[in-house]
């Protein structure tokens, strides 16, 4: 394979991944409110259909539940009936993610990995002791008390920020403009 044919192989592969995301996020209601708007549903439609048409054309195989579910129409007959499918919030899954970077940063210096997995191991049972969780359970509720506070309003705002910037990218990948780069923190 040349150069050129690699370039474009991985341009096709970016934009259905593009076009996957912007799927699942409308699937999931991202924008927020209760039921999708019909703007949402039109952009979920047309991004499904360029997708499978890019998946057809590009020949991936899968056996996966969910390229049938997102393709063959039951995602978008889910979002039409029923507002979209369940959605989890990703503060648990980053949460760990972060705790375990935390644990690979402070052991990297051990060379074994069952050595390094073992110190990890024996430090997540440290972090569910009760008198841990008793001072993270009254720092939550202070926190809560403190909804006006300035800290909440600000995190408010970046937060309807990125959900704004999150809905220019979708709608410009369903567009067929390439995405750029709207903000470093998203």
């Amino acid at each position: 394979m040349e150069d050129t044919e690699i370039t474009t192989q991985c341009d096709k592969f970016a934009r259905l991944l593009s076009l996957m995301d912007v799927i699942w996020s409308n699937a999931r209601g991202i924008d927020a409110g209760l039921l999708p708007t019909l703007a949402q549903i039109d952009q979920l439609d047309k991004a499904l259909n360029s997708a499978k048409q890019m998946w057809i054309e590009m020949g991936v195989k899968t056996l996966q539940p969910k390229q049938h579910l997102t393709f063959d129409g039951h995602l978008l007959h889910q979002v039409r009936t029923c507002g979209g499918i369940a959605d989890k919030a990703d503060d648990t899954i980053e949460f760990q993610h972060q705790m375990s970077k935390k644990l690979r940063d402070r052991h990297r210096s051990v060379t074994s990995f069952q050595k390094r997995e073992g110190c990890a191991r024996r430090e997540l049972p440290q972090t569910k002791s009760h008198e841990i969780q008793a001072h993270i359970d009254s720092h939550e509720a202070a926190v809560r008390a403190k909804k006006t506070s300035k800290r909440a309003t600000i995190a408010a705002e970046r937060q309807q920020e990125q959900r704004e910037a999150k809905r220019v990218k979708r709608e410009a990948i369903v567009d067929g403009q390439a995405p750029r780069r709207l903000s470093s923190s998203i």
